[in-house]
């Protein structure tokens, strides 16, 4: 009996659907981002590495009450700030920030026995719900830095310097923005004052401002109304309602950014998104040349009441975020030139289907020998791999073809010089050892 054809046979129906769009507030990183991502995440890992911070991994579900208790002081904000849904009876949201998370991890592990402080980092996703606009995503990804067990200015300093360092490392100009929110008990006095100046100019104000700074004054201090933006000027400065110990605090904080000549500007009107903030509270902006707004890429400050917020111990403590995204819309944005990686130490091709297969093998070989390899098995012709090669900036290929399956050989092709010879297989990687030590050298 003749076999049908392929298509005459009957098959499974393959069911379509238009394709979906992405939820406002997300996107995708395509391949042709990597070289930003791969840039950034390298300067963060040095911050990590040059300033001796230790990860910790925090769930990206948490209890709501811990945001909506360190968070927000208004009621009803946190609904709408987060993500929220409810997992058999518990009410769970998505983390919109790691550092409440690092405050309940301490107190739940008991971190306030261990040698303080402690310096741990936390990098991940977050997720805040709100109004889409330039520069703010719904889900997000931050490297946050944390600093616990430690009230001295120069923890604060440090931070600062830290967050500074990292982002003028990328190749972007920006400014560290100051401030000081004091303790409680300077604060305090200073919201009486700021009320008090806002009922006298009750008319003059927005209507946001007027429903919202009943309850917290110093929500006025980040209004951008127009209207708003022009009281601004005449307002009680916060700095001129610190008490001696948090005036002392900010002065220090100072006194170690003009030591290590890190540039800065103090803003009274500077208050930080979440609330558990006191004291210090800083952020990096870049620098804009003849445009309206500049974009805030990183940014933190002291938290000293936050585990104890969670049911801890009193603990100093102080951290920063960096927002990836941000950084890297920067970055296209001011069109800076991103370093290209260093290529591989040796690139691997093959001419034919026996020397494919023997490559495969090589590869493996090369690769546990600590070198850095590359190869792509998939292309058949020559110049194709080698392409690809010149591309990866390779220092050397080999090449296998069918003559050197047959006499256990194998072509080394030095990329720079162009110049190639044929080897005994055993005896390549020695020379691939011999000639990359002779380059270092000449570098």
């Amino acid at each position: 009996m003749p076999r049908r054809k392929k298509e005459e046979q009957p098959q499974e129906e393959i069911k379509t659907i238009k394709t979906p769009s992405m939820i406002d507030g997300t996107k995708d990183v395509m391949p042709s981002e990597a070289k930003y991502w791969d840039f950034l995440e390298n300067q963060v890992r040095s911050a990590i590495h040059d300033y001796s911070f230790i990860r910790m991994r925090t769930p990206v579900v948490e209890k709501f009450e811990l945001f909506n208790h360190t968070l927000f002081k208004q009621p009803g904000l946190a609904d709408r700030e987060l993500f929220t849904l409810i997992d058999k009876g518990l009410k769970v949201a998505l983390r919109p920030e790691a550092t409440s998370s690092v405050a309940r991890a301490f107190v739940k592990h008991n971190m306030i026995n261990q040698t303080m402080p402690i310096k741990t980092y936390c990098w991940g996703p977050m997720f805040r719900q709100g109004k889409v606009a330039p520069n703010k995503l719904r889900q997000f990804t931050q490297a946050s830095f944390e600093i616990i067990g430690d009230g001295a200015p120069a923890i604060d300093a440090e931070l600062i310097v830290v967050a500074y360092n990292l982002v003028h490392n990328l190749g972007l100009d920006v400014e560290v923005i100051l401030n000081s929110l004091g303790c409680v008990v300077c604060r305090l006095e200073y919201s009486k004052s700021l009320s008090g100046y806002l009922k006298s100019k009750r008319a003059g104000i927005c209507a946001d401002c007027r429903k919202k700074t009943t309850k917290d004054p110093l929500k006025f201090l980040t209004c951008t109304n127009p209207k708003c933006l022009r009281l601004k000027e005449d307002a009680p400065q916060t700095v001129d309602w610190l008490c001696d110990e948090c005036r002392n605090h900010l002065f220090r904080v100072l006194e170690y950014l003009d030591e290590l000549k890190i540039p800065y500007r103090l803003d009274s009107s500077l208050v930080r998104t979440f609330d558990y903030y006191n004291k210090t509270v800083f952020e990096l902006r870049s620098i804009e040349e003849g445009e309206n707004e500049s974009v805030a890429v990183a940014g933190g400050g002291r938290y000293d009441y936050l585990v104890e917020m969670v049911g801890g111990e009193s603990t100093p403590a102080a951290g920063f975020a960096v927002g990836l995204e941000r950084v890297i819309n920067l970055l296209k944005t001011k069109k800076v030139e991103i370093p290209k990686p260093a290529g591989p130490d040796v690139f691997v091709t093959q001419i034919g289907e026996q020397a494919r297969q023997q490559i495969y093998t090589f590869f493996e070989i090369l690769r546990k020998e600590k070198f850095t390899v590359k190869g792509n098995f998939s292309k058949a012709s020559l110049k194709a791999q080698l392409d690809i090669a010149i591309k990866l900036n390779a220092k050397f290929v080999l090449i296998l073809g069918q003559k050197e399956v047959v006499e256990n050989t194998i072509l080394l092709r030095d990329l720079d010089s162009g110049i190639q010879e044929v080897f005994p297989r055993d005896r390549v990687i020695p020379e691939i050892k011999k000639r990359l030590r002779e380059k270092r050298k000449r570098a």
